[in-house]
């Protein structure tokens, strides 16, 4: 009976570091997965924030658009409405611009 007790101890020592294994095993698959999925979700949050951040871009790109092209047809307008009084203040700002430039 004295020489069963050790070979009883080691046998159950080895069941026990068997089951530690399989518990780290385990252990490590849930980390794994647990990152995964926290790097999936922080993925999909990062593309729909993307997403949202184009389409406000593109929003005010079309904006910008709209203006510009309001802005030049109120010019085209006014300049069809006043000739005369166009084609003096193109000069004048002419003159102006070439008078600043070309000083030394």
């Amino acid at each position: 009976m004295a020489d069963n007790a050790p070979k009883k101890e080691i046998e159950e020592l080895r069941e026990e570091l068997s089951q530690l294994r399989e518990d780290m095993g385990s252990l490590l698959s849930a980390v794994k997965n647990l990152g995964q999925s926290t790097a999936k979700a922080t993925k999909t949050k990062a593309e729909q924030e993307l997403d949202e951040m184009m389409e406000k871009l593109n929003q005010a790109y079309i904006s910008a658009r709209k203006t510009g092209e309001q802005t030049a047809e109120s010019a085209q307008d006014e300049i069809e409405k006043h000739p005369l009084a166009s084609l003096a203040i193109a000069f004048l700002v002419g003159l102006v611009a070439g008078k600043l430039f070309s000083q030394k």
